[in-house]
């Protein structure tokens, strides 16, 4: 999986967040397209895991963030 094109296709107009949840974000996104890169070949608890802390850190970001946090 390429994660350039996979973020390429993301439209970040569409989405109210400061540049640190940005990053956040993009790096969960990063985290599961790796998931698929690595199919067979990790441990899934391994791969549950680490998109699991870069979720929670993006929704933790986000309770505090105005920018983030907008309806």
């Amino acid at each position: 999986m390429d994660s350039k094109a996979l973020l390429a296709l993301w439209k970040l107009d569409e989405m109210p967040a400061c540049p640190e949840g940005m990053m956040l974000a993009q790096a969960y996104l990063i985290s599961c397209g790796e998931g698929v890169n690595r199919l067979a070949t990790e441990e899934p608890l391994d791969r549950m895991n680490d998109i699991k802390a870069c979720y929670m850190a993006l929704v933790e970001h986000s309770e505090d963030c105005d920018s983030c946090n907008e309806v």
